[in-house]
């Protein structure tokens, strides 16, 4: 059963492509519990299948799961085998192949937390839970995908750890640990960094503003449906305690004026369509008492951008709670806390593909 970098880009693929010939996500069909002597190794061909691009090296080897020891793999270099005597519910494979199956979510975050700088993990379990996937050789240049189901839940993931325990699962211990700093419901690769930079505690180089919902469905109360025909709304990043609302801007769907004369007529009236739809949607949730904040990627793409778009935010929840905020943004001004977000935010959009 392949983990790893090789089970991760497999994934991807399942979610992007959705008419590709491979067994779909479906726990109903996922390959049945993996015991000894129901392990069949991979060939070369196999190989070059999982890895879509190139064969394993010794700089990316392929992680296995076997059995037991005696089916360990021989090439070091180039193979990483993991025993797990223990059985394993077939819920937590998907199975891509008559003979080979791959970790599924549950077990793709576990081992992302035991071999990946922790907001790296973080941000695939996002991807993982949330309705959009990367390409595995983003970033290419081909957009993510969008809309699409999440591949798994917080629950599901609490789950297959608890599962797990004892069994010397590598991370399993670590991910419980993490797990509640996992969130779900991101749509987007960005709305996940900016949700990891607000949640994450100042000493591993966040803001920590507090728990976040990404895109619940907040119902339209009755005495302001003469504003809408919509029965509910979704805000991007929404703390309801405040209340504030942080919309992403993204470029993709919020190109300038000039850019849109370069694509054809279908793409324009789709991107015109969604910023309009956005728009109202935007004076809908203002009308309902929540303070709307948008995020563009110019926040981000310096230090000093970002430190402003920090103080900015905290006048805003200064506003909004009567709450002093010069505690806090005294703390994220400290050289430790400046250097710690700065290199956690240049790490988090830079290459995510793993």
């Amino acid at each position: 059963m392949v983990t790893g970098l090789y089970a991760r880009r497999m994934l991807r693929s399942l979610r992007c492509d959705r008419g590709a010939a491979i067994i779909p996500l479906s726990w109903s069909r996922s390959v049945g519990s993996i015991r000894s002597g129901a392990y069949t190794p991979l060939t070369e061909e196999d190989c070059t299948r999982l890895g879509m691009q190139n064969v394993p090296t010794k700089k990316h080897p392929m992680k296995v799961i076997v059995p037991d020891a005696c089916k360990r793999f021989c090439r070091r270099d180039e193979i990483e085998s993991q025993v797990l005597s223990k059985a394993i519910p077939g819920k937590l494979f998907v199975k891509v192949s008559p003979q080979i199956a791959i970790a599924g979510p549950e077990l793709l975050f576990i081992d992302a937390v035991a071999t990946l700088p922790l907001h790296r993990a973080l941000l695939l379990g996002m991807e993982l839970c949330g309705t959009y996937s990367l390409r595995q050789s983003f970033p290419s240049g081909e957009r993510p995908v969008y809309g699409i189901e999440p591949a798994t839940t917080v629950d599901n993931i609490s789950k297959a750890i608890k599962y797990l325990s004892g069994s010397r699962f590598r991370g399993a211990g670590r991910a419980k640990d993490v797990l509640p700093l996992l969130m779900e419901g991101s749509a987007s690769p960005m709305e996940s960094v900016l949700a990891l930079m607000l949640r994450l505690p100042i000493r591993r180089g966040g803001l920590g503003l507090g728990i976040p919902q990404l895109n619940p469905v907040i119902p339209i109360d009755d005495s302001y449906r003469r504003f809408t025909s919509m029965e509910s709304f979704r805000p991007d990043i929404y703390f309801e305690r405040i209340p504030i609302d942080l919309e992403y801007e993204s470029e993709e769907f919020h190109p300038d004026l000039g850019d849109l004369d370069m694509l054809d007529a279908e793409s324009r009236a789709a991107i015109l369509k969604k910023s309009q739809s956005d728009k109202q949607r935007m004076r809908l949730i203002q009308s309902v008492g929540i303070r709307v904040f948008q995020v563009t990627y110019e926040d981000f793409k310096t230090d000093e951008a970002f430190d402003r778009f920090i103080e900015q935010l905290l006048k805003q929840i200064e506003d909004l709670t009567g709450s002093s905020m010069n505690a806090r943004l005294k703390k994220l001004g400290e050289k430790t806390a400046v250097q710690r977000r700065s290199i956690l935010l240049a790490s988090m959009l830079k290459n995510r593909e793993a």
